[in-house]
């Protein structure tokens, strides 16, 4: 990205971050985060041989992901997979966008979209929300490609702040509430390791992807 751009892209994905602290509208936006999240455990069950019962998506952005696992290293890549695929995956777009492969990330964000929609998804608002978000991600793409780019850099500015924002959340919640830390606690039943520290390493794997993404983009 050129020097222009990569003010854009920070301007956008603040304008996003903002927007999603909107009541009441910011948290339909903030689902799109939710959504990776979630998918990125799917996708560690799906490549481990574990079965994919049911992904559900909520208002609040919240969301589960229910598996069926035959062993404890799959739970534990399982686990793992969220937070890093959620953390991952806006530095790998923004290093595509900075090679010119601004389709290709349009399409991977749909045919992800539209594989978790037909496998995964199957509480009644995950659902329509996922359609609905298809519906406009692709009115824009067809309609007003010149415009697409917008969207994209929005989009992924989101996910790489909600990214850092959610490990900081869990990051709290497992030395304050260790119950309820989410993915953390799960790895503390499969692991010998403290909730803390794995509420820390999804921090530190955050902020270094954080970290990384802000190096490409200067």
């Amino acid at each position: 990205m050129s020097k222009e751009e990569s003010i854009l892209f920070l301007t956008l994905a603040a304008a996003g971050f903002l927007v999603c602290r909107i009541p009441y509208v910011g948290k339909l936006f903030r689902v799109f985060s939710t959504l990776f999240h979630e998918g990125g455990h799917a996708l560690a069950a799906w490549l481990t041989k574990s079965e994919v019962l049911r992904i559900d998506l909520f208002y609040d952005t919240s969301g589960t992901t229910i598996t069926k696992s035959n062993n404890r290293r799959s739970q534990i890549i399982i686990s793992l997979a969220g937070y890093i695929f959620a953390s991952a995956l806006p530095f790998l777009f923004i290093l595509m966008m900075s090679q010119g492969l601004t389709l290709e990330v349009h399409i991977a964000i749909v045919v992800f979209s539209a594989l978790m929609l037909f496998l995964a998804v199957r509480n009644a608002f995950g659902i329509v929300w996922m359609i609905f978000m298809l519906a406009v991600y692709l009115f824009v793409i067809v309609m007003a490609p010149d415009s697409a780019w917008i969207m994209l850099y929005s989009f992924t500015g989101i996910m790489l702040v909600e990214a850092l924002t959610s490990a900081v959340v869990v990051f709290w919640l497992s030395i304050v509430q260790p119950a309820n830390a989410g993915d953390a606690a799960n790895l503390n039943k499969t692991t010998i390791l403290p909730v803390w520290f794995w509420g820390f390493f999804f921090l530190a794997q955050a902020a270094l992807f954080f970290y990384l993404s802000v190096l490409l983009l200067f």
